[in-house]
């Protein structure tokens, strides 16, 4: 198993946290959001990890890690920053696929890896909780997320929502790429045009490989997670005994 994690983003949404910063270091609770995405990863043994980088990348030579650089970082979206990591689809092992803006417990990380599929995608059953935590309309910010009956098949996420029914669950920002199925993952991307390519949502590209006739499996789990995307989310985080809780539980390793 190897993991790459997408740290890219411009943050526009943590200014001013974010002028001097890229988002996935942004402390919360005193401890930069990579910190916590390490910790996770590293306590289940994954070391071989890589980042994508982007904006202000030199501030990612403290972690000694492997990094892709995408210099279209304030032009592109997920997967095209996805994209400049493609040496990692080699088809050797599975590749655990992480959002730098997210923290999550040894839990959700034990279950996306213990679930079987060519495509893995962690959702929380419980979104709602944390979304009517971090905004008082959560459903403008939430997306689709539907699971074919009696299974864990996704069959629909990434479209906007007007009711709870609408999302089963939500995805976190984490998916694990089988080694079977990282060929198809290429050719998919590859066979789309440039112009879409470079601002396709991570959704969307789930999506259509749905809609191609694969099998997208969900890897569920309630709570035990964190986006931070915006000022108010940092803010709110820390002023909740809950989620300091939860933040000193994955720093720990518990």
């Amino acid at each position: 198993m190897k993991a790459v994690i997408l740290v890219a983003g411009l943050g526009s949404r943590l200014r001013p946290y974010t002028n001097a910063l890229p988002k996935a270091l942004v402390p919360v609770n005193g401890t930069p959001l990579l910190d916590y995405q390490l910790s996770s990863l590293r306590k289940r043994g994954i070391n071989n990890i890589s980042l994508v980088t982007g904006y202000l990348p030199d501030a990612f030579e403290q972690y000694q890690l492997p990094c892709f650089y995408n210099e279209q970082y304030a032009n592109s979206n997920m997967v095209y920053s996805l994209m400049r990591a493609r040496l990692l689809f080699d088809g050797k092992e599975d590749l655990l696929i992480c959002y730098g803006d997210i923290v999550y417990n040894q839990d959700i990380l034990t279950r996306i890896l213990d679930t079987q599929g060519s495509l893995v995608v962690s959702a929380d059953l419980d979104w709602l909780s944390l979304w009517q935590l971090r905004m008082e309309d959560p459903f403008c910010d939430a997306e689709s997320f539907v699971m074919e009956k009696g299974s864990h098949r996704i069959v629909s996420l990434g479209q906007s929502i007007k009711t709870e029914e609408d999302a089963q669950a939500q995805y976190i920002g984490l998916l694990k790429v089988s080694a079977a199925f990282q060929n198809e993952w290429l050719n998919t991307f590859d066979r789309m045009p440039a112009s879409k390519s470079q601002n396709l949502y991570m959704t969307d590209f789930i999506q259509s490989l749905i809609d191609n006739g694969h099998n997208v499996t969900a890897s569920l789990h309630s709570g035990g997670w964190l986006e931070v995307d915006s000022v108010e989310d940092k803010a709110c985080y820390e002023s909740s005994k809950k989620v300091k809780a939860l933040l000193d539980s994955i720093k720990s390793g518990d």
